[in-house]
């Protein structure tokens, strides 16, 4: 019995042993996967983690027919927020600012790092003007918020929309050249990408 008893307990331990290195194993998993695809600084998902899920998203609006939309932005004279009040305090406005655009853009919607001061939220079953609706009331709301040392901070945003055919370099383009048309124009305002002209309606066709 004394045996019996000494090999189930020790069958016991190794087992409860493996299984708490199983569990330390998943979360060491769940952790690399976490930091490989999570921008440290602000907690939403980096480059990659995005670049990933477009290309799965444009598969999936051109096999339903589905509309897509593509917004980046960035933070208006961010240089001269470094310089004047410290990088420290340049992060913190990145921190924040990601928080709002969180709480702010719906569940489906993704957002980004796209890179120092820019960002992009992949913006499924939306086309390019009621992204250009959504982007604009983030712009408003950003507008009105004062932040902590630094005041009043604005973006400048640029949209383009998915079309079948497309690729995620050209629709990443489109986007980025709305965003440069922000810029020039004034900062802190709102551009769509016109349609390339093949996906330009025929209008003596529909006449």
């Amino acid at each position: 019995m004394v045996l019996i008893y000494l090999f189930g307990r020790e069958r016991w331990v190794h087992d409860s042993v493996q299984m708490e290195k199983r569990l330390q194993l998943q979360e060491l998993a769940r952790d690399l996967r976490y930091k490989a695809t999570t921008d440290p600084l602000t907690g939403v998902s980096n480059r990659l983690k995005f670049d990933q899920a477009l290309a799965a998203e444009m598969l999936r609006s051109a096999r339903y027919k589905t509309p897509l939309s593509l917004v980046l932005y960035d933070v208006d004279r961010f240089k001269t927020i470094n310089d004047t009040h410290g990088h420290q305090i340049g992060d913190k406005v990145l921190i924040e600012m990601c928080r709002l655009v969180v709480a702010n853009v719906r569940s489906n919607d993704m957002l980004a790092r796209w890179g120092g001061e820019e960002f992009a939220i992949m913006v499924p079953n939306c086309d390019g003007r009621v992204a250009q609706q959504a982007a604009e009331k983030l712009r408003a709301m950003i507008e009105q918020v004062v932040f902590h040392t630094v005041g009043q901070v604005t973006c400048s945003f640029g949209i383009a929309q998915f079309v079948e055919g497309d690729t995620a370099v050209g629709l990443i383009a489109r986007a980025d050249e709305a965003l440069y048309r922000a810029k020039i124009n004034g900062r802190n305002c709102v551009e769509l990408a016109p349609l390339p002209e093949a996906t330009e309606p025929d209008l003596m066709s529909v006449a």
